[in-house]
């Protein structure tokens, strides 16, 4: 799926939701599900079999099941009447403080601050509409408490994360290495330094999976399963 046709998909998501608010409200929300993933495990792929896979199963309803990965950073910043070159400004990491205070002075951009604030007010809309994947960005932290929402982790051993990341980017297994130990930590910064959260602890989330011996399309009714099992509590 490329990325236009990502983004396509979440304009229409979006289109549907400002149609259903002028229908009367339910009384029980959408089900909705936050993804976090080590380097290598398959979040994006994983999350986009599980939202064909549910779209498959609720093609009647007015909300199709949208999974929000890099396109999440697109949504906020339309949500919030921003320009779209504060893009880089938003990454799954830290953005050096010292970057931001001098843009910040310099009227290029709000405060880190505010974007966080601005992103998690995004991702808790979302997921009170339902019918969301989130993926990254604290979503399992975002979406605690809330009932209709299911939060799984995949992770997967180093080799096997490796050879993914080889096989996708063309990449040489060192750089594959180096490649995930470097967005790994970033994630655990962000987590960190946002949440004051281990983003490695298997409490924090519904269901950890272990992707090395499962097919996406394996994994992905794993999930429908634990969502169905939520609904049903």
């Amino acid at each position: 799926m490329n990325e236009s046709s990502s983004f396509n998909e979440c304009c229409s998501y979006v289109t549907a939701l400002m149609q259903e608010k002028a229908q009367p409200e339910v009384e029980q929300r959408r089900p909705a599900i936050t993804i976090s993933r080590q380097t290598g495990a398959r979040g994006r792929s994983i999350g986009r079999k599980i939202q064909d896979a549910l779209r498959d199963k609720s093609l009647q309803d007015p909300i199709p099941w949208t999974c929000f990965d890099e396109d999440l950073v697109e949504k906020v910043l339309e949500d919030h009447d921003l320009p779209s070159n504060l893009a880089k400004f938003m990454p799954e990491d830290s953005v050096s403080e010292i970057d931001s205070t001098i843009n910040e002075i310099l009227g290029r951009h709000p405060s880190l601050w505010t974007l966080f604030e601005q992103t998690v007010e995004s991702m808790v809309h979302l997921c009170h509409m339902g019918h969301c994947i989130l993926v990254g960005r604290g979503g399992n932290k975002v979406a605690e408490g809330l009932s209709n929402v299911t939060r799984v982790r995949f992770v997967g051993t180093l080799p096997q994360r490796i050879k993914q990341m080889v096989s996708i980017h063309g990449i040489s297994s060192k750089e594959a290495k180096h490649f995930i130990k470097a967005e790994d930590h970033a994630r655990q910064r962000y987590m960190k330094n946002h949440f004051d959260s281990d983003v490695e602890d298997p409490l924090e989330y519904d269901l950890v999976i272990n992707t090395d011996h499962y097919s996406d399309e394996a994994v992905a009714q794993i999930v429908l399963s634990a969502v169905v099992g939520k609904q049903a509590e």
